[in-house]
């Protein structure tokens, strides 16, 4: 009879240590790009270096490590994506809403999450790509340090630029994130975000003026969200959902339900209703994601906020407050799961016990919550918005829960991306509506920055270099966005008076 593997204390602290520096240069960089990229590649290299240090050669340790540590990059999409809002409509936001907002998004997301494993990962294996490439560097291991080597070099030289940007160019709307983002997102849509920045500069703008941008792209981001979820998301879940009858909650499982909406009706004066509704949409939402990320390894995650925000906002009259804390609730979890799944598939393929990963995400969830609402205050004093963090996400959430009604702009926009995203679904191109759409209103620098990095994803995947470079693209967004989290959060101490 086999050994039970011992319980891994020891990775389960050094994950969640590494989750807060994920959460911290993910909320940097996404807030700069509008996207966050599975952090997992570069987690499982970076847990792979640290066991070789301490001398461990344990790969479920390896594993459970990363679990741990890719779990902040997701919680810190849910965040940007949505609480930004708050701050541009100059309503009071705290860092323990954002706390209890964070905490109760990602651990409602993995609760629900948990049993759909056996389903989707072990029984119908479904493919889950960035888990199974998780898993195949693990399992492999890091021969004489080669991937390490690449990804603390190109770390170094993300950190590097954003000390001299910091120093030298501070004016200049110029990042390496942005080009290594679009490297990541891949040439399609970079090229559908950069026709809608071309749109704008060439179209929109000269026969319609520049403030017709944002609403229109809104719009187009609203109706292409609307489309996906009617193609994608309710097939899915009609098919699938019996699946979840099958699974065993057990009753702990729904007690932990139950308190986590209890903290959303005393925390934030929610009504039960609302805590409720805020719960239902988080686990439809989850499932959702998990299922659509097990495909097509892209969690749309901002989508499903956005189709619960419109269904709260029209159908119920839910106040600003509370409609933007239930997006969050609800992108949260939507992004915990599709992250927690993705793990579940690298354990599967490495045998680490189930449970394990369950205490490592949780862990994860834990400890980058206690930064984010630090981190968004920090961040504020910069300003969302703008050039130098554009939240695009959070744009459409504020216009969405600030509109008495809908803009002759906005109806446009939500009509020509509702069939613009049928349309690409028919020829198998995915959400580019949504993409076109972000690209209709953000900076023109930021969107020619992701162009770049867009085309030369088609060269070197022609090239068949496309994991090299994704790790030195991983490695750039991390070096980057850690340190220019670290000079933000420095000069945010001194402007509250620390």
């Amino acid at each position: 009879m086999q050994k039970p593997a011992p319980f891994p204390y020891r990775a389960i602290m050094l994950g969640a240590l590494l989750s807060v520096l994920v959460a911290l240069y993910s909320a940097y960089a996404g807030l700069k790009v509008g996207g966050v990229y599975w952090p997992m590649v570069t987690t499982a290299v970076v847990s792979l270096a640290i066991m070789r240090v301490l001398g461990g050669t344990d790969k479920n340790e390896a594993n459970v490590m990363q679990t741990a540590a890719s779990t902040g990059g997701l919680l810190a999409a849910g965040v940007i994506f949505t609480i930004p809002a708050l701050f541009m409509l100059g309503l009071p936001v705290s860092a323990t809403d954002i706390l209890l907002v964070s905490l109760t998004g990602g651990l409602l997301g993995l609760l629900f999450v948990y049993p759909l494993r056996q389903r989707m990962v072990v029984e119908e294996k479904l493919p889950y790509a960035d888990g199974t490439a998780a898993a195949s560097i693990i399992s492999a291991g890091d021969e004489g340090g080669k991937q390490s080597n690449v990804l603390l070099s190109s770390f170094g030289v993300g950190a590097a630029f954003a000390v001299l940007k910091n120093s030298f160019m501070s004016t200049l709307p110029i990042s390496l994130i942005s080009i290594a983002g679009g490297f990541l997102i891949g040439t399609r849509f970079t090229l559908a975000w950069f026709a809608g920045a071309i749109a704008t500069l060439f179209f929109v703008a000269p026969y319609f003026g520049a403030g017709m941008a944002q609403p229109l792209g809104v719009g187009i981001v609203i109706g292409a969200a609307l489309a996906y979820f009617i193609v994608s998301g309710i097939p899915l879940f009609l098919k699938t959902a019996q699946y979840y009858g099958k699974a065993k909650m057990g009753k702990w499982g729904a007690a932990a339900i139950l308190f986590l909406c209890l903290v959303l009706v005393y925390a934030f004066d929610l009504s039960l209703p609302l805590a409720l509704l805020a719960a239902a949409g988080a686990f439809l939402m989850a499932f959702i994601g998990a299922r659509i990320t097990g495909e097509m390894n892209v969690d749309p995650m901002e989508i499903f906020a956005l189709i619960v925000l419109i269904a709260a906002k029209f159908l119920f009259g839910f106040g600003v407050l509370h409609l933007v804390l239930l997006a969050a609730v609800v992108c949260i979890a939507a992004g915990i799961a599709g992250d927690a799944m993705q793990d579940f598939k690298t354990g599967f393929l490495l045998g680490t016990p189930p449970e394990h990963q369950l205490f490592a995400e949780a862990a994860g969830i834990i400890t980058a919550s206690l930064v984010m609402g630090i981190l968004m205050l920090s961040f504020a004093s910069v300003g969302f918005g703008t050039s130098e963090f554009p939240a695009p996400q959070a744009i459409a959430v504020k216009e969405i829960v600030q509109s008495g009604s809908i803009s002759t702009a906005l109806l446009a926009g939500v009509a020509l991306g509702f069939l613009f995203t049928l349309a690409a679904w028919k020829m198998k191109l995915g959400a580019v509506a949504i993409a076109f759409g972000i690209g209709l209103y953000v900076p023109f620098s930021l969107s020619l920055l992701l162009f770049i990095g867009g085309v030369a994803r088609h060269f070197i995947d022609k090239a068949k270099k496309t994991e090299y470079w994704r790790l030195v693209a991983g490695g750039v967004i991390a070096g980057e966005g850690l340190v220019g989290a670290i000079i933000v959060l420095a000069a945010a101490a001194k402007f509250f008076g620390f």
